[in-house]
Order: structure tokens, then C-alpha cells, then sequence
């Protein structure tokens, strides 16, 4: 079963984002990930608030499939796949829109974390169930 991911956002490829070889830059894809998952949460964990309670990255990987160029029309999709205790993976995928081509695929460990003593903390369960709710079945929790 191919996994379904959610929230298709539209990226604007920006000039800037383009480097000396014609393509955007591999230092620019986290950003165009990092507005995947903020969307997702947006929709799933609304009462997110990165003041009291948040999420932290603790490993990232990105592969790169096909370059990006200055002109293409890309989005990012965005899924929650292993749901932990503390922790969570989301993954990513940037897709080009006129072909359906996944141009390039990101990995992240996500760590419930408070911020005022700056330690990680148990998923809350109702986060833990929006999650589940959203993903289904495809979904795997440890």
C-alpha cells in the first residue's frame, strides 16, 4: 500500500532559492519541508503553541531525486508515519505539479519537548489521537 499523505502546499520557487548551477540550492529544501509541517500541524495539532509545548527536530534526512528548477511548480505533501511515546517521524515529499514526480523526500524524528524545562515530554493524548485519527491504518505506533 503506497502511503497517503496530506496538505498539499504549493511552494513558490523564488529566485533567490536558485544557485550558480540553475537549480534551487540543497540548503533551501528544509524550508520548503519546514512549511509542510507546519501546515500539517496547523490542521492536526492546532494548540501547538511553541511557547509552552512544542516539537524539536533530532535527526533530519533529506534524499534528492531530481533537481528543481527556477520555473518549476512544486509542492510539499506531509505525513506523520511512526507515532512513539516522546517522539514521532514525519515525512515529506516535494512534488512537481505538472508531472506528479517526487523530486526530493525528507525523514525527520520530532521530539515533544517543553520549553520552559527544556526536556522532552510524554506526546499528550490528545495530540496522540488527532494523529491516529488522521493518518488510519497506515500508520504504525510503538
Amino acid at each position: 500500500m503506497e502511503p497517503v499523505f496530506s496538505f498539499p502546499v504549493p511552494i513558490q520557487v523564488r529566485f533567490n532559492d536558485v544557485d550558480i548551477m540553475g537549480h534551487v540550492s540543497n540548503t533551501v529544501y528544509q524550508n520548503y519541508f519546514d512549511t509542510g509541517k507546519t501546515t500539517y500541524f496547523d490542521h492536526i495539532l492546532p494548540d501547538l503553541d511553541y511557547i509552552n509545548i512544542g516539537v524539536v527536530g533530532a535527526s533530519i534526512k533529506i534524499d534528492y531525486l531530481l533537481p528543481i528548477f527556477m520555473k518549476y511548480r512544486i509542492m510539499v505533501v506531509s505525513r506523520i508515519s511512526v507515532l512513539g511515546k516522546k517522539s514521532f517521524t514525519m515525512e515529506h515529499q516535494l512534488l512537481n505539479q505538472e508531472t506528479g514526480d517526487v523530486l526530493s523526500t525528507c525523514s525527520v524524528a520530532v521530539v515533544c519537548y517543553d520549553i520552559k524545562t527544556r526536556k522532552s515530554q510524554v506526546i499528550p493524548e490528545h495530540w496522540r489521537k488527532a494523529i491516529i485519527e488522521h493518518e488510519g491504518d497506515q500508520l504504525i505506533i510503538r
